[in-house]
């Protein structure tokens, strides 16, 4: 008798979700890509539609935030903004959206390109950028930690917690040491 694979485990309330939506009776209806790759998988989601691009300055996140920013000042009411890139590229964006006065529905991600994504060290309140494994040493405290699934918009990030309490600065036992 064959056994059945193991299911995945459903997605936590906090765990973002991405995906274009396409809403044609928006005022305007504005692209930030960070790659053309992202751009192209964007545009094809979303063929038909008159949209306008923001361009990233290659190298330069807060060149970006300021246009995006000054973009929005200008913006007539019901833009619709489409975020396209990974998580690292398209929270802070988010952010500063809606900081900037969008509301969460007036903003589409499509996550794209590498697995990088944000984490939140718990213990020194440092966010970094890891990869999609689930584990990883924190850059600023050291301290091991095991990235969970929960999502914090307000942070932009995943949260990282202490992995193992015993051995909290992830060092590995040497078995040649121990000899």
């Amino acid at each position: 008798m064959a056994t059945a694979a193991p299911t995945p485990p459903s997605p936590l309330p906090s765990e973002p979700r991405y995906g274009l939506a396409r809403r044609a009776d928006a005022a305007e209806h504005l692209l930030v890509a960070q790659s053309a790759a992202a751009e192209q998988a964007a545009v094809s989601e979303l063929a038909g539609l008159p949209l306008s691009r923001l361009a990233p300055a290659p190298g330069s996140a807060a060149a970006l935030q300021r246009a995006l920013l000054e973009r929005l000042r200008h913006s007539p009411v019901g833009l619709r903004l489409y975020l396209a890139g990974d998580e690292a590229f398209v929270w802070p964006l988010y952010s500063l959206a809606r900081n900037a006065g969008l509301q969460a529905d007036e903003i589409d991600l499509l996550r794209s390109g590498e697995a990088r994504r944000p984490v939140y060290c718990v213990h020194c309140a440092t966010t970094q950028l890891g990869d999609a494994s689930e584990r990883l040493q924190c850059r600023q405290c050291g301290v091991g930690l095991e990235v969970r699934r929960h999502f914090s918009r307000r942070l932009g990030a995943y949260l990282g917690v202490c992995a193992d309490a015993d051995h909290p600065y992830a060092v590995q036992a040497n078995p040649e040491a121990q000899a």
